[in-house]
C-alpha cells in the first residue's frame, strides 16, 4: 500500500475514533496492519481502538508489537501500560509507564498516567509522590489532582483529600478519575445520598458501572441496618448491655455465694442464712441503683 494512502486510512480510523465509532476504527486498522504491518502508527491506533472497545488483550498485544518498532515512541509504551494495567499484569503496566515517562523527558501526560495507576494499584506513600510530581508538571490536570487526592484519602489524609479532589471537580467537573476518587471519599464519611448522586453521573462514563453499582448497594445496605435499628430490630449496644446487666450481676452473686458455702462450709441455719442471704442482698442493691 501506498503511503499516501496508509495516511488516508490512519486518519479515517483517528476521525471514526473521536467520534466513538470504534469498529469502524479496528476495521480501518485490520486493513493497514495486513499491508503495512511495521508502521508503529498503526498499531498504535489499532490499540487505542481495541482498548476503547473493551478487548484490552488484543490491546495489549498491538501496543507491545508498536513498541518493538519504536521504542522511543512515547505513546506506544504508553498504551502499553494501559493495556497492561486492564489485563492485570501490573508490573509490566509501570515498567510501561515509566518507560513513557523517560522517552517524554518527564512530559506531563505520561506522568498523569503514571499517577493515577500508582494512586489506584500501588502503596498509598509511593503514589503520593508520584502525584506530586504530576502536580508539579500539569496543575491544571483534573485527573493529576484526582490522583493527589486518591493517593491522601489511602494515607488517611482525609482534610487534603478532600481538598485536591475539589480542586480536581473545579478544574473539570466531568473527570470520571475525579468523580470517582470523591465518591470513595463520600462514601467513606457515610454521606450516601452525596455518593450515590455523583455515581449517578459517574454511570455515562464506560466501563464504570460494576463501581456504581458498588456505590448503590453500599448505600442501601447501610440505610436498610439504620431502618432496623429505628425500628427496635437490632437493639444498639447500649441496650444490649442494659439488658445482659441483671444477668451479669446474678451470675456474680451465685457464685460468691457458691465460693463462701465451699469456703466456710456452713453447719447452722445463721451461717447458711448469712452466705445465701448477703450476697443476693448486694445483687439487688446494685440492680436498683445502677441499673
Amino acid at each position: 500500500m501506498e503511503e499516501r494512502r496508509i495516511e488516508v486510512l490512519t486518519q479515517e480510523a483517528l476521525d471514526a475514533l473521536d467520534r466513538g465509532d470504534h469498529l469502524r476504527a479496528i476495521a480501518i486498522t485490520d486493513q493497514l496492519a495486513s499491508e503495512a504491518p511495521d508502521d508503529p502508527l498503526v498499531r498504535i491506533v489499532r490499540a487505542r481502538a481495541l482498548l476503547l472497545a473493551g478487548t484490552p488483550e488484543e490491546a495489549f498485544a498491538e501496543a507491545r508489537r508498536a513498541g518493538e518498532i519504536d521504542p522511543q515512541s512515547i505513546q506506544a509504551h504508553s498504551l502499553l501500560g494501559v493495556a497492561a494495567w486492564r489485563t492485570g499484569r501490573l508490573t509490566l503496566a509501570q515498567q510501561a509507564f515509566e518507560t513513557a515517562i523517560r522517552n517524554s523527558h518527564e512530559q506531563a501526560g505520561p506522568l498523569v498516567d503514571f499517577a493515577w495507576f500508582m494512586a489506584a494499584e500501588r502503596g498509598p506513600r509511593l503514589a503520593e509522590d508520584a502525584a506530586l510530581e504530576a502536580v508539579a508538571a500539569a496543575g491544571d490536570s483534573s485527573t493529576a489532582w484526582a490522583a493527589l487526592g486518591l493517593a491522601q484519602f489511602r494515607l488517611h489524609q482525609r482534610g487534603d483529600a478532600e481538598r485536591s479532589l475539589r480542586r480536581a471537580l473545579q478544574l473539570d467537573p466531568n473527570d470520571p478519575y475525579a468523580q470517582y476518587a470523591m465518591t470513595l471519599l463520600l462514601q467513606d464519611r457515610r454521606e450516601d445520598a452525596k455518593a450515590v448522586a455523583l455515581a449517578e453521573i459517574l454511570q455515562e462514563t464506560p466501563g464504570t458501572q460494576a463501581i456504581v453499582e458498588d456505590v448503590r448497594q453500599a448505600a442501601r445496605q447501610r440505610q436498610l441496618a439504620r431502618k432496623m435499628v429505628e425500628r427496635g430490630a437490632f437493639p444498639t449496644l447500649d441496650r444490649l448491655d442494659h439488658a445482659h446487666r441483671p444477668w451479669l450481676s446474678l451470675g456474680i452473686a451465685v457464685a460468691v455465694i457458691l465460693l463462701l458455702l465451699v469456703a466456710i462450709r456452713p453447719t447452722s441455719p445463721q451461717a447458711i442464712f448469712f452466705c445465701t442471704f448477703l450476697p443476693l442482698l448486694m445483687f439487688w442493691l446494685r440492680w436498683l441503683w445502677f441499673d
